[in-house]
C-alpha cells in the first residue's frame, strides 16, 4: 500500500469520526470498480475527457430510509490522466489543479433526499477543491446491488454533475478551456 493510499484513509477515518452513527449499511469504495471520468471543452472544438486513478472512500446507504445515507470521497488530483502526460503535467501545476499545494479533492455529503424514484438519490455536500469548498448536488442512481465474485456484499451508484472551475479558483484559460467541466462518477462500495 503506497503512502498516498495511507494518507488518504487516514483522512477518511478523521473525518468519518465526526458523522454520526446510523443504521444504514456501511459500505468502503472498491477502487478497481469505481471511476471519476471528467470532460472539458477544448477551444469550442471537442471535449478532452480524463480520469482519476487514485481515491478512497466510503459510503452508508439504505435506500428505505434515504436521509440516513452519508458519503465521503477523498481524490488525489496528481493522478489525473487525459493519455498526454504533457497535458497531464501542465494540470496537474499551478496553472490548474496545483497538486503541490492542493493534495485532495473531497467531498463529504451533508444530506441525502430521497430522488425522482426509489433507486435515486439526491445527494448534496460539500466539494472542496484547489482549497475553495463550495456546496455541490449529485443526483445519483443505484446501479445495481448483489453478491461480488469473493461472495461480498456490494452496491453501486452512478451519478453526474457541473463543476464551474472559476468558483473554485481555477480560472487559467477560461473561456478556451470550458469553464464548465462535466464529472461523471460510478461508484462500487463493498460492504463492511
Amino acid at each position: 500500500m503506497n503512502s498516498m493510499r495511507i494518507s488518504l484513509i487516514a483522512l477518511l477515518a478523521v473525518t468519518s469520526a465526526s458523522l454520526p452513527s446510523v443504521l444504514a449499511d456501511e459500505y468502503l469504495l472498491d477502487d478497481q470498480h469505481t471511476s471519476i471520468v471528467f470532460a472539458a471543452n477544448h477551444f469550442g472544438l471537442s471535449n478532452t475527457y480524463g480520469m482519476f486513478g487514485k481515491y478512497a472512500g466510503k459510503f452508508s446507504v439504505d435506500m428505505a430510509n434515504p436521509t440516513a445515507a452519508q458519503f465521503q470521497v477523498v481524490i488525489d488530483p496528481a493522478s489525473l490522466d487525459t493519455k498526454s502526460e504533457k497535458r497531464d503535467e501542465h494540470l496537474r501545476g499551478p496553472d490548474f489543479f496545483d497538486v503541490k499545494q492542493f493534495p485532495r479533492i473531497t467531498f463529504v455529503s451533508t444530506s441525502v433526499a430521497p430522488g425522482k424514484d426509489d433507486k435515486s438519490l439526491n445527494v448534496t455536500g460539500e466539494l472542496n477543491l484547489h482549497g475553495v469548498t463550495r456546496q455541490l448536488l449529485i443526483s445519483m442512481s443505484k446501479t445495481g446491488e448483489g453478491k461480488g465474485p469473493y461472495g461480498d456484499e456490494r452496491i453501486g451508484f452512478s451519478g453526474r454533475f457541473v463543476v464551474k472551475r472559476s468558483e473554485f479558483g481555477m480560472t487559467n484559460m477560461v473561456p478556451q478551456i470550458g469553464d464548465d467541466v462535466n464529472v461523471l462518477i460510478s461508484i462500487e462500495g463493498i460492504k463492511q
